[in-house]
């Protein structure tokens, strides 16, 4: 009997069910462990999970994670890791400024390791480079690890620009369990729920979405419409989007939940249209929202934005707009509202898609092929 390669998959205190579902495929063919911290998301997968403390996991004070980050140089450190990591053929870990990423390295050189690869998502050159001692790390990273994953073209081409090879990237994007996601039995009533899913915050656009909606009520060609706008998750914008609900007056035509993942799939069969208008920064732009995968495999129509690697995630399934133009936003779902075939049209495209790229067989395959090509090497 041929034993199994043994892979470590090192994430802190980001371990989590919505990168995780890509990974359990594997579990058949390489021998997986986790690695979190002691807070990670989650912990329980189709493979087992060790956790280690790490300074992620101390609770929130104020400026917490500027300070641990110039402790740290990076506050993703898993106490004991390299240790841990003995015997391991693979070491799957994330970044290249995370601290966990140099700590998989050093275990390579002690000989605790065969090979380390990395995962990364970030997609602007250069950024996360203003703490010392992350330069060097992404350099370090970049020279060492054996073998790069990149979520998207987008995210190649940063690293590219940072100095990385070509021929030691691979673009692997996120997948969706299709199986989990699926489509609702949606009829062409004049009761619609339009859904956004996601952290509460500034950059996730959902002020954007909140003004849009409130234009959408009011506007006179939809009077026959009785309109729903549902908002899962949390965020340190929350009291405030609250208030401003209030001030615009459409609080009653707004529910707020915050559900586990594992409930997750049953929230998207109660909506009908998908808004998710990812703002931009100076140091974050979108790097693939999970959320849009789950609204494909739910079959859905999308309303999103040019956004870092949105564009890539949704192809030609769904209507995108501007960042921030709450406008065009406004008329894109308005054009949803009305046309029920339309609506229809786009979201069996959207299920098509995640049923053709984005199912997590087909990822997972695709990570397969990266590991046997390093461990070849």
């Amino acid at each position: 009997m041929i034993k199994k390669k043994k892979v470590a998959i090192v994430r802190g205190k980001f371990l989590n069910q919505y990168e995780m579902q890509s990974f359990e495929p594997l579990a058949s063919k390489f021998d997986i462990t986790a690695f979190g911290s002691l807070s990670s998301f989650h912990d329980t997968f189709a493979f087992p999970t060790v956790k280690l403390p790490s300074p992620m996991d101390l609770l929130d004070f104020p400026y917490k994670m500027p300070i641990l980050n110039r402790a740290f140089i990076d506050a993703q450190y898993l106490l004991g890791l390299e240790n841990h990591l003995e015997g391991f053929d693979i070491v799957h870990t994330a970044e290249t400024y995370y601290h966990y990423t140099q700590q998989s390295l050093n275990a390579r050189k002690r000989g605790n390791v065969k090979k380390v690869i990395a995962t990364v998502l970030e997609n602007i050159a250069h950024n996360n480079e203003g703490i010392w001692g992350r330069k060097k790390f992404k350099k370090s990273a970049r020279d060492g690890l054996d073998h790069i994953i990149a979520l998207t073209n987008r995210t190649k081409e940063a690293l590219l620009l940072e100095g990385a090879k070509d021929d030691k990237i691979t673009v692997v994007s996120h997948g969706i369990n299709t199986s989990r996601f699926i489509p609702s039995a949606r009829k062409s009533t004049n009761r619609l729920t339009i859904l956004f899913v996601g952290r509460l915050e500034v950059y996730k656009g959902i002020y954007e979405v909140i003004y849009a909606f409130k234009r959408l009520l009011e506007d006179k060609d939809l009077r026959a419409y009785s309109l729903t706008l549902l908002v899962v998750g949390n965020g340190s914008e929350k009291k405030e989007l609250l208030q401003r609900e209030k001030e615009l007056k459409i609080s009653r035509y707004v529910t707020h939940l915050d559900v586990t993942y594992a409930d997750i799939p049953d929230v998207y069969k109660k909506a009908d249209i998908f808004v998710a208008p990812s703002k931009e920064s100076q140091y974050w732009i979108a790097q693939y929202n999970t959320s849009l995968l789950e609204a494909q495999a739910a079959g859905l129509s999308i309303v999103t934005t040019y956004s870092g690697g949105i564009p890539e995630n949704v192809g030609n399934t769904a209507v995108l707009v501007s960042p921030g133009d709450v406008l065009s936003l406004k008329k894109e779902l308005k054009e949803f509202i009305l046309y029920p075939q339309k609506r229809k049209t786009y979201g069996s495209n959207a299920r098509k898609r995640a049923l053709e790229v984005h199912d997590v067989k087909i990822i997972s395959k695709q990570i397969s092929k990266v590991y046997e090509q390093v461990l070849t090497e």
